[in-house]
C-alpha cells in the first residue's frame, strides 16, 4: 500500500496593498498583470479570519477544463456567456492539474524554471487552464450579499462571473475572495477562472518542492446579510500567576447596503457546555456600507491552559443581534488560553520554559500533490505525536485551514510561515517595488490565522534574501498581531528583524556542540 503521510524533513529552523482596480479587460492586457509588480490583486475584499457561513455553496467537483503550453493558447472569449465548453476536458476541483494529466510536474530546489528576471516571465512557455461551471443561486439569497472565495490558486488567477470580469489575484498559498452581489443572477449563473502558473508573484514562490498549478484548495460561494459579524481577534493574557486570564476580542461588523441601528454583540465562552464567560457591548450604530469594532473583554478565571501536552480547547460563541433582540448572525470557533514570552533570552509558555522539538511539513501528497485532505493529516499529526515532535514549521507557506484546527485540536506548536522563498532571485527582497507583494503575504497570513491556540509564532519566510522587505513582512504583520514572536529561515546566520533565531543547517559534528548529542 503506497504510504499517505505528508512528507516531514527534520528542522533545527533551517531553513496588503491592493492597486486600485484598472478596469482593463484581462484577456488583452495579461501581462500589464502578471508582469507589474504594483499590481498583485484586484478587487479583492479585505483578508479575516477564516469562516463559511451557514448559507453557502461549494464549487468543489467537476469543472471544464482547457490547458495549454501559455495564454495564447486560450480562446480570448471563453469566459463570455454561451461560450461552448463541450469539447473541453472535466477536472476535479480542488487539484493541480498536472496530477490530473495536464502539463509536466516540476520538481525545484534553488533554481527558478527559467531564467530569473524579475519581474518578467516567459510569454512562450507559461502553463495555463482555462477553468468553467455553472453553479445555481438559491432563491432564499435574494436581497443578500454573494461573495466567492478561493482558498489557493497557483499561481496568478484572473476571475469572471456571468461574463463581466470580477478580480484578480497573485500568491499560491493566500486565499482571494471577490464580493460577487452585482455580477450574480437568481437561478443559473457561470464561473470562469484563467490560472497562470507564472507571474511576478512567482519569484516569491521558489519553494524547494514539486511545482504544480491550478485550482488547488476548496472553492466557495456564500451569502450574508446586510450586516455581518465580518473578522474578530482573540486575545488571552495571563496574570502574574498564570492563573486567572484576561480575553478579549474584537469583534469586526460590517454593513453593506443598509445601515444598521443599535445593534449588540456578545460573546460566550464554554467548555463541555460550561459557560465561563459572558460578554456583551453597549448599543451601538452602523451607516450602510461602514465597518466598526467592538471590543469585549472579561476576567476569565483558572482556565485549563492550552499546551501541546494539554490542548485544552474552549467554545467561542458570537452573536450580533438587531435593536429588537433578533439575532443577525451567530459564529462559533474554537479558542485556547496561552501566553508567549521571551525573557531573558528564554521562550516561555504560559510561564513555563519549552523546548520544542519540530519539523518542517509540506502539504504534499503522492497521488494528490498540494491538494490535501484531513485523513491524511490527521495521520500525519498521529505519526509526529507517536514520535514526540511537539512542533511544526508549515514550510514554507500557511498550510490549508484545516491542518490549524487540526493543529489545535491534537496540541502542536506551529510556527505559521509567510508564503514567500525568493530562493532563485534573493535580490528582490532588497527591491523596493516587490515590499507591498511581502507585505500582503504576511497580511492575508495574520488575519486568516492569528485566532489559532497552535500558532505559537510566525516565520517571515524562507531563503527570500536578507534585505529591507523581510522586516516589511514582520512589521506588516505585528499590526494585526502584536502578541507572537517572529522568526525567519534565511540563508544568514540570523537576520536583523528576526526575535526567534535556530540555526541554519548544522552539520553533523555541530550537533553535538549545538544540542549535546553524541555523533
Amino acid at each position: 500500500m503506497r504510504l499517505r503521510t505528508l512528507f516531514a524533513i527534520t528542522i533545527f529552523f533551517a531553513g496588503g496593498i491592493c492597486s486600485t482596480a484598472q478596469d482593463l479587460p484581462y484577456m488583452e492586457n495579461l501581462y500589464y498583470y502578471l508582469e507589474n509588480t504594483s499590481v498583485f490583486e484586484e478587487n479583492q475584499v479585505d483578508g479575516r479570519a477564516y469562516h463559511i457561513p451557514s448559507a453557502n455553496l461549494s464549487l468543489n467537483g467537476k469543472w471544464k477544463f482547457l490547458y495549454a503550453d501559455n495564454p495564447d493558447g486560450i480562446p480570448k472569449d471563453f469566459f463570455r456567456e454561451g461560450y461552448s465548453t463541450r469539447r473541453w476536458s472535466d477536472i476535479e476541483v480542488p487539484s493541480n492539474w498536472e496530477m490530473q494529466g495536464f502539463g509536466q510536474p516540476l520538481f525545484r530546489n534553488t533554481p527558478s524554471p527559467f531564467p530569473a528576471n524579475p519581474p518578467y516571465i516567459p510569454h512562450d512557455l507559461n502553463p495555463t487552464g482555462a477553468y468553467r461551471r455553472d453553479f445555481v443561486i438559491p432563491s432564499s439569497w435574494k436581497g443578500q450579499q454573494v461573495f466567492l472565495r478561493f482558498e489557493k490558486v497557483a499561481s496568478a488567477s484572473f476571475v469572471w462571473v456571468n461574463g463581466q470580469q470580477v478580480g484578480y489575484n497573485e500568491g499560491a498559498q493566500e486565499p482571494s475572495e471577490y464580493n460577487i452581489t452585482k455580477y450574480v443572477k437568481p437561478g443559473r449563473n457561470s464561473v470562469s477562472v484563467l490560472v497562470t502558473k507564472y507571474s511576478d508573484g512567482y519569484y516569491l514562490e521558489g519553494q524547494d518542492y514539486w511545482r504544480l498549478a491550478g485550482i488547488f484548495d476548496d472553492v466557495w460561494v456564500y451569502a450574508t446579510g446586510p450586516a455581518r459579524i465580518y473578522d474578530w481577534y482573540v486575545v488571552t493574557d495571563f496574570d502574574q500567576s498564570y492563573t486567572d486570564s484576561d480575553l478579549s476580542v474584537d469583534v469586526d461588523i460590517r454593513t453593506y447596503d443598509a445601515g444598521l441601528e443599535n445593534f449588540r454583540v456578545s460573546a460566550e465562552v464554554s467548555r463541555d457546555g460550561v459557560v465561563t464567560a459572558k460578554m456583551v457591548s453597549g448599543a451601538t450604530s452602523l451607516v450602510p456600507n461602514g465597518k466598526k469594532t467592538v471590543r469585549l473583554a472579561a476576567r476569565v478565571l483558572s482556565p485549563l491552559k492550552w499546551t501541546a501536552e494539554t490542548p485544552c480547547l474552549y467554545d467561542l460563541n458570537l452573536t450580533l443581534t438587531s435593536a429588537s433582540g433578533k439575532v443577525i448572525e451567530q459564529v462559533t470557533k474554537k479558542i485556547g488560553f496561552k501566553k508567549t514570552e521571551i525573557v531573558d533570552g528564554v521562550f516561555l509558555l504560559n510561564g513555563q520554559k519549552v523546548k520544542v522539538s519540530a519539523i518542517n511539513t509540506h502539504m504534499q501528497h503522492p497521488e494528490t500533490g498540494h491538494t490535501m485532505d484531513e485523513a491524511t493529516i490527521r495521520r500525519d499529526m498521529e505519526i509526529l505525536k507517536q514520535f514526540n515532535f511537539n512542533g511544526v514549521r508549515t514550510s514554507h507557506y500557511p498550510p490549508v485551514n484545516r491542518y490549524l484546527e487540526l493543529a489545535d485540536e491534537y496540541g502542536l506548536y506551529i510556527f505559521d510561515e509567510c508564503g514567500d522563498e525568493a530562493h532563485a532571485s534573493e535580490r528582490v527582497s532588497s527591491q523596493p517595488e516587490f515590499e507591498a507583494m511581502y507585505r500582503e503575504r504576511s497580511r492575508k497570513m495574520v488575519l486568516r490565522d492569528r485566532n489559532h491556540a497552535s500558532v505559537i509564532a510566525w516565520s517571515a519566510g524562507n531563503e527570500s534574501g536578507e534585505g529591507p522587505n523581510i522586516a516589511a513582512v514582520i512589521d506588516e504583520g505585528r499590526k494585526y498581531d502584536p502578541t507572537r514572536f517572529w522568526m525567519y529561515g534565511g540563508n544568514a546566520e540570523k537576520n536583523p528583524a528576526e526575535e526567534i533565531v535556530g540555526p541554519r543547517y548544522p552539520l553533523p559534528l555541530e550537533h553535538e556542540v549545538l544540542y549535546g548529542l553524541d555523533t
